[in-house]
C-alpha cells in the first residue's frame, strides 16, 4: 500500500508542487499544459529569436528532464547527453505536435507518481545527477518546469506578436 500524505507530507508538497507546475494553479502563473494547450504545430515549431530553442524544442527537452528524474528517483543513472538532453525535432506536423505533448505528459504523470508514492524517508538519498539527494533531484525539477514554462511564454507571446496575432 502506498505511504499516506499525512505519513509523508514532504513528498505529498512535492507531488502537489509537480502537479502546479504542470496542471496550472501555481503562484507564478500558468502550468505547461496551460501553456501549450492552445499552440499549435506551426507556432510551437518556430524559433526564437537569436537561435533561441522553439516551444516544441522546449517542450521535448522538459519531458525528457521529467524521465531523467523518474528513473534516477528508481535508482537508475540514465545518460543525458546529446539527444538525451535536447531530443530534435523529427516531424513538425500535427500529429507530430500531438506526440509531444502527449509524451510530455506521459513523463510528467510518472514522475509525479513515483513522487507521490514517494516515502518522506528517501528524500534524502543519493541519486545520480548534479544534486546528490533525491530532495535536490525534485527542487531541480521544479525549477526547470518553472524556467522553460517562462521561455515558452515569452515565446507564445513573441510568435504572436510576429504574426499578427497580438
Amino acid at each position: 500500500m502506498p505511504p499516506t500524505a499525512a505519513a509523508n507530507p514532504e513528498a505529498t508538497r512535492f507531488a502537489d508542487q509537480l502537479a502546479r507546475s504542470y496542471d496550472g494553479g501555481a503562484w507564478h502563473g500558468p502550468g505547461l499544459r496551460e501553456l501549450l494547450g492552445g499552440l499549435d504545430a506551426r507556432t510551437a515549431s518556430r524559433p526564437g529569436s537569436g537561435g533561441a530553442h522553439s516551444i516544441w524544442e522546449l517542450t521535448l527537452h522538459i519531458a525528457a528532464w521529467l524521465d531523467i528524474a523518474a528513473r534516477r528517483a528508481v535508482g537508475e543513472a540514465p545518460p543525458i547527453d546529446g539527444e538525451h538532453d535536447w531530443p530534435p525535432v523529427r516531424s513538425t506536423s500535427d500529429a507530430a505536435w500531438a506526440e509531444a505533448r502527449a509524451a510530455l505528459e506521459a513523463a510528467h504523470l510518472r514522475l509525479h507518481g513515483i513522487i507521490r508514492d514517494l516515502d518522506d524517508q528517501r528524500l534524502d538519498d543519493a541519486v545520480d545527477g548534479m544534486d546528490p539527494t533525491l530532495r535536490g533531484l525534485l527542487f531541480g525539477v521544479l525549477q526547470h518546469n518553472t524556467y522553460h514554462g517562462g521561455q515558452i511564454a515569452l515565446l507564445a507571446k513573441s510568435v504572436a506578436a510576429t504574426s499578427g496575432g497580438g
